[in-house]
């Protein structure tokens, strides 16, 4: 078998795991590691409408490595699909996320169809490691914006003269986990209810498939005139587009396997407010980000995967409230902070950088040659 990797995943979906998958595209192809995509699609309830890297996909496997951008959860699921043809005699590799410190048992047998496990952040490296009878190596996600001249505020039918912050997320990630409640609370405190010089976006993905709590958040944010609610599906461009247009990122999240959505904003200059812990603390620091202080809690009822035993962490509302308030008032901490975000991402996280790691690792076990 010839020397490079197939990439297996859901690339043309919507979601996280999606975008994971065409992140490592692009880390390859920036690497120059020889690669071909095999998209597999793991359910029906998302879209699979992006062709970035069609050209790249191929029905058969061409080469002797399996990079699976398929979570711990799902890697039956890939085995029951495509079975010995796939995974036997080739060197198999599992690019899994998770969100908690304790890696659940029940997901255990999916390390018998691995030969290592790759991991995109040290929070979620130290939690399989716990549990991994196999190596888990860190390569984190890369990150780089394509931006367009056309989307702008004006696309967006947002207004152009408010300081604007964005919280998004997809609501198959948990809104439990991604909290934009203590988001909105959060401005509540900051802001006077129909301030016309600031406004908050919630930018929801897959709204449709949880219709009961995204009108528990519209209850939240009715009768303010400067929270802005945008629940319609965004392409990859248009998602570039928003981040681009707002002015500061806010993520009060419970827990994060990497973050990529602050990296993102960061990555385009972008001063970013989030919880200080988890995955994204391997690149957010004191110095270019404003990082919310927290307590640990148990979850205490079970969300998804989530079980109730496991911590994960309660952001202070009012200490983000602070950081609102001041990085609005403050244009120069806001700018002084995005360029420090910016320069961490640009160097530590481009395409170029990861692909490195990949390449190193992948050529130390002699699964592609220069």
């Amino acid at each position: 078998m010839e020397k490079g990797v197939n990439l297996i995943g859901s690339i043309r979906t919507e979601t996280g795991i999606g975008e994971s998958g065409r992140i490592a595209a692009n880390t390859f192809h920036a690497a120059k590691i020889p690669f071909v995509i095999i998209n597999f699609e793991m359910n029906k309830i998302t879209k699979n409408k992006d062709k970035t890297w069609i050209t790249k996909e191929v029905t058969n496997p061409v080469y002797h490595c399996n990079i699976f951008h398929v979570n711990a959860s799902h890697m039956p699921l890939a085995f029951e699909h495509y079975g010995n043809t796939l995974f036997h005699g080739r060197y198999n590799i599992g690019y899994w996320a998770w969100e908690l410190q304790e890696f659940p048992d029940k997901w255990s047998k999916s390390f018998e169809l691995v030969d290592e496990v790759w991991v995109p952040s040290t929070f979620v490296q130290e939690a399989i490691s716990k549990k991994s009878p196999v190596p888990v190596i860190k390569i984190p996600h890369s990150v780089e914006l394509i931006l367009s001249n056309k989307m702008n505020r004006h696309y967006f039918k947002l207004p152009t003269k408010r300081f604007l912050f964005l919280s998004m997320y997809d609501v198959l990630s948990l809104q439990e986990r991604k909290n934009p409640k203590a988001v909105i609370a959060a401005f509540k405190k900051a802001f006077k209810k129909n301030d016309p010089y600031v406004g908050l976006i919630l930018k929801i993905n897959n709204s449709r498939k949880r219709p009961q709590e995204i009108e528990k958040l519209k209850k939240e944010i009715k009768g303010y005139k400067n929270i802005f609610l945008i629940n319609e599906v965004l392409n990859r461009n248009e998602i570039n587009g928003l981040l681009h247009s707002i002015d500061c990122f806010v993520s009060l999240h419970r827990s994060e396997g990497f973050g990529l959505g602050l990296a993102e904003a960061m990555y385009l200059g972008k001063p970013v407010i989030a919880t200080n812990w988890s995955g994204n603390k391997d690149f957010m620091t004191s110095h270019n980000s404003l990082l919310v202080n927290y307590k640990l809690i148990k979850i205490g009822k079970d969300y998804g995967p989530y079980s109730f035993d496991q911590i994960w962490a309660d952001p202070d509302v009012e200490h983000a409230a602070h950081y609102m308030a001041e990085i609005c008032a403050n244009r120069k901490l806001a700018e002084d902070v995005g360029l420090e975000g910016q320069k961490t991402i640009r160097k530590h996280f481009s395409p170029n950088e990861v692909g490195k790691q990949a390449k190193q690792r992948l050529k130390k076990l002699g699964l592609i040659i220069d």
